[in-house]
């Protein structure tokens, strides 16, 4: 795996990317959650360390094999950048049903992004109980939205990723 940052510099907020293949069938788009192949039952572990698919509810719901944010389209057996940490410009965002605004209106119950219906999505439906599960779930804290964003069917909108 090689990490890519910008160094020390003065100008913008610190960035952190990392190469990935994309090994599912189709084409990962820009703002699209990554995952590293092998979190799924009956699915052959990445032999290289960095194949990667769309993340999903199914294959890996607390965000376990996580990568990252596709920083811009890749398509399928081709290798692309993903963002590991900071402000990102594009997180795709998927409604859990029904329309929805989220963001920064309703405190952290909406900031936090979990896996959406849609591959490779995000919504912020916190659970209920989501107090009581921050300690072990990973999934928390690793991607926020920094703006509010309705959202009928997909958007996207620019948040902040913690997942070094």
């Amino acid at each position: 795996m090689k990490i890519l940052g910008s160094g020390v510099q003065r100008e913008e907020a610190e960035k952190v990317f990392t190469i990935v293949k994309n090994v599912d069938a189709d084409s990962i788009t820009t703002g699209m959650g990554v995952r590293y192949v092998g979190g799924a039952p009956a699915e052959n572990v990445s032999a290289d360390g960095v194949q990667c698919v769309k993340m999903t509810v199914a294959a890996d719901p607390n965000m376990v094999n996580f990568a990252g944010i596709a920083a811009a389209d890749i398509a399928s057996g081709e290798y692309g950048m993903v963002q590991n940490y900071g402000v990102v410009d594009s997180v795709m965002l998927s409604h859990a049903g029904t329309s929805i605004t989220i963001g920064t209106f309703g405190g952290i119950n909406s900031t936090i992004l979990r896996p959406g219906a849609a591959a490779g999505t995000f919504y912020s439906a916190a659970p209920a109980t989501w107090t009581s599960i921050v300690p072990v779930s990973p999934m928390y804290n690793q991607v926020m939205i920094w703006q509010t964003a309705s959202v009928s069917a997909s958007a996207t909108a620019k948040g902040f990723i913690r997942n070094l």
